[in-house]
Formats: structure tokens, sequence, C-alpha cells
């Protein structure tokens, strides 16, 4: 649970991984994030074709309070998170076309706004068949207030939630998945309560 954004593509060309690595570097130190350089250099400056060899090109980074942004990618130049390869519980197909997320919502909208736009701008250069789905909708509409509300409606709703897993015990005999589709639904039904109090 959380504010996240989710994201998948490809390197447009194996030439540029390199330069690629240097401006997000420079972007993690100027920042003072911390990051880690894995592959700098697709094998013979050419994705494979019908696979990918079991090496990580690219780079990761960390702002503070958020998880981890992954620009890595597969020898046949597809996105694909480190974690991902190691996993034997993951296809072919799965790597290749999953999707990404990194959850902001305990880094806040600020630093939101800093990736998405990091984004855009990698995105215009470097990689091709890209997505990215913001849960903030700043990806979007590249509207500042829309992102701020959105951040305190998700803060809002997790306080709730976790106000109610600290107050309403479990049942006798009751499953943890049915305990907590039942605290969901409180936390659902409360909301809406505050939106109808609200005017909203």
């Amino acid at each position: 649970m959380g504010l996240s954004f989710h994201y998948k593509g490809a390197l447009k060309n194996p030439l540029s991984l390199k330069k690629m690595i240097e401006e997000v570097t420079d972007i993690a130190k100027a920042n003072h994030w911390g990051y880690h350089v894995f592959e700098e250099a697709i094998p013979n400056d050419a994705f494979t074709v019908n696979s990918f060899n079991d090496s990580i090109y690219g780079i990761f980074f960390s702002p503070p309070n958020c998880e981890t942004v992954y620009l890595t990618f597969l020898s046949n130049g597809k996105m694909c998170a480190p974690y991902k390869l190691e996993h034997p519980a993951f296809s072919e197909n799965e790597l290749e076309d999953d999707y990404l997320s990194v959850k902001t919502q305990f880094a806040g909208p600020q630093i939101h706004k800093q990736l998405i736009t990091i984004f855009d701008y990698l995105n215009k250069l470097y990689f091709e068949n890209f997505d990215l789905t913001d849960e903030g909708n700043y990806w979007e509409t590249k509207n500042e207030q829309l992102l701020e509300d959105t951040f305190k409606k998700y803060t809002h709703l997790i306080d709730g939630f976790s106000s109610l897993l600290e107050n309403i015990p479990m049942e006798e005999n009751e499953s943890i998945e049915a305990y907590l589709i039942r605290i969901a639904e409180m936390a659902n039904k409360k909301n809406k309560g505050n939106e109808n109090k609200n005017g909203k």
C-alpha cells in the first residue's frame, strides 16, 4: 500500500548505455543519493535477438525514504530489475514485459515529481516502447497541486487503515485474510463518510 509509479520499456540504442549511466550518476551524486553501476556496455555493442544472457546492464539509485529506482536492462535491451533475473519463478516473458515499480509514498511529492521529471528526460533521449503509469497523475498532467492532493489522500487512507488495525482486534476463528478484508472495508466506508462530510 502506498503511492507508486510503474514503468517498462527498452533502451533505444546499445551505444547510448554508457552515456545514460554517466548522466544518471551525475544526477545521483548531485542529490546525494546512493547508487550502483552494473555492466556499462552491451557485448559487441548490439542487443541479443532471440534471448538474453545472465548479466544486468545499467544503474540503480535510491532517493531517501523511496524504493530503489532501477534503470537496468537485459542484453536484449529490455528493462529488468536485477532481482527478477535472479528469481527462478519468473518466466522469460515476465522478465521482458513486467512493469518495474517505485513506491514514493514516504519520500513525498517533491521526490516523486523529481523522479517523474528524470524519467521524462531520459525517455526522450534513451528509451523506446516506454510506458509509465503514475498513481500521482503527475506524469500525465504535470499538475503539482493534483500530485500533492493525491499524496494527502493516500496518506489519509494509510493512517486510517493503520489506526483500524491498532484498534480493531481479530475475531475468534477469523483468518488473517478475512480480517484484512474486514478492516479494508471499514477503512473504505470511513473514507467515503469523510468525503461526503467534506462535500467531495
